[in-house]
């Protein structure tokens, strides 16, 4: 609904989306409040360069399937004039927190519990690019898939939301913010 509704602008909705699935996150999995989070210089780290490259490898898939995806990444940063680009910049931080949160530390954490480590990370990451589906932007769903299954296999790995969330918040920086596509 975020992406084909008319009420409000997409970042109030987005940010009204992301509030309700942290809400669900925390009520699903409450032992996460009681986290406490060591600051680990290789989790920050590898959080940030492994936005980097996420980043990077986005760039070239774009740069080599320009004819392709160029509508569609358009289509994206139509909504960049919806907000100033300083709110943005802020509220990307708390849309990638929340939607790790949600994504990897609820659903992928259920659906490893419940099907075993990678057909979990596989479900995860398949009903996190079908939610995109709403936004009939076939590129935007393909990144999402490719995205979930990277920060998925990461969390898989790990089972540490902190370095995911900064790659998160790293890769939707730079590509909302410093460095778009277009």
């Amino acid at each position: 609904m975020v992406f084909r509704t008319e009420f409000m602008n997409f970042w109030t909705r987005i940010l009204l989306a992301v509030s309700l699935l942290v809400l669900v996150t925390f009520m699903g999995r409450p032992e996460l409040l009681k986290l406490r989070f060591r600051v680990r210089m290789s989790m920050i780290l590898l959080g940030i360069v492994s936005g980097f490259l996420l980043y990077w490898l986005l760039y070239l898939g774009y740069v080599i399937f320009k004819p392709f995806v160029a509508k569609g990444a358009e289509e994206v940063y139509m909504l960049r004039h919806e907000a100033p680009q300083e709110f943005i910049a802020l509220l990307l931080i708390f849309t990638s927190f929340g939607e790790e949160a949600y994504w990897r530390g609820f659903v992928q954490h259920e659906l490893q519990e419940r099907l075993g480590g990678i057909k979990g990370l596989l479900a995860a990451s398949a009903v996190y690019s079908s939610v995109h589906i709403w936004t009939l932007n076939l590129p935007l769903m393909f990144i999402a898939l490719i995205m979930g299954l990277c920060w998925g296999a990461a969390y898989l790995k790990t089972s540490s939301l902190q370095s995911i969330v900064l790659s998160h918040i790293t890769w939707t920086e730079l590509v909302f913010v410093f460095l778009p596509l277009t």
